[in-house]
């Protein structure tokens, strides 16, 4: 109970960009972060076919796709569970 009000219990809360889980360690969870960075690799793929430039298409990749999977990141130390299912 917080002052008056009753604290109604989640299995996840969303933090700017983390998504934690409960469990009765920190946990939080990884998958929106993947499923954001293949919808932007897919976007920027499908944009730069008709460029035909390699060099083009990895560095729209670098500068969009790895400040997704490195986003909070700092925060907390990744686990091996985490790093293989990415």
């Amino acid at each position: 109970m917080l002052d008056v009000m009753f604290l109604k219990y989640v299995e996840t809360v969303k933090y700017p960009g983390v998504i934690v889980n409960a469990a009765k360690s920190f946990k939080y969870s990884t998958e929106h972060i993947r499923m954001r960075f293949y919808r932007v690799c897919n976007s920027i793929y499908a944009k730069t076919r008709g460029a035909n430039s390699e060099l083009v298409t990895v560095e729209l990749m670098k500068s969009y796709s790895m400040r997704l999977i490195l986003f909070a990141t700092e925060a907390s130390p990744l686990s091996n569970t985490i790093l293989f299912l990415c």
